[in-house]
């Protein structure tokens, strides 16, 4: 089973909402997968294994992992894969839009040796051997910081798990 970095993020009544519901937010999650259609629900997104990864990049780069891994813990929820869900308010998303903007996400990655991630024993422990490991994090940084971007231009708070 793989370990996937999920994000949903969600306009400021909903976020106070799901941070004081978290069985409503699974609802929601749940809603959003359902109607997957086409392109998918925009208020969702994931960087598939590349989580990890991306946490070590930003710590090499002096930036917050709260990118990959929320601030705080949703009081009461469940687990939702590999524990509960953590939030990120609007205000920190812009913070962090803002920081991840000022990242160039291909010179960040390759700033660390694959034998780095290796050595640190990093997930997905295969990945460090293929040739196209520093493709696949920048593109999933790339698309990160997009994400993020477009919630904090819409004020929008996240939520954050490992499923």
């Amino acid at each position: 089973m793989s370990m996937i970095g999920e994000y949903m993020r969600l306009a400021p009544g909903d976020f106070g909402k799901a941070t004081s519901d978290p069985a409503w937010a699974w609802d929601l999650v749940d809603e959003f997968l359902e109607a997957d259609g086409d392109g998918g629900d925009p208020r969702l997104f994931d960087v598939d294994k590349a989580w990890h990864g991306l946490a070590f990049v930003l710590e090499r780069a002096e930036l917050p992992d709260a990118a990959i891994f929320g601030d705080d813990a949703v009081p009461g929820a469940g687990d939702w894969g590999y524990g509960p869900p953590s939030s990120l308010t609007s205000a920190r998303v812009g913070e962090l839009a803002a920081a991840l903007s000022a990242l160039d996400p291909r010179e960040a990655v390759r700033a660390v040796p694959a034998s780095a991630f290796a050595t640190a024993g990093i997930y997905p422990k295969e990945l460090w051997d293929d040739p196209g490991w520093a493709a696949y994090l920048s593109g999933h940084l790339e698309r990160l910081t997009k994400f993020f971007c477009e919630a904090a231009d819409a004020s929008m708070g996240m939520l954050v798990w490992l499923d």
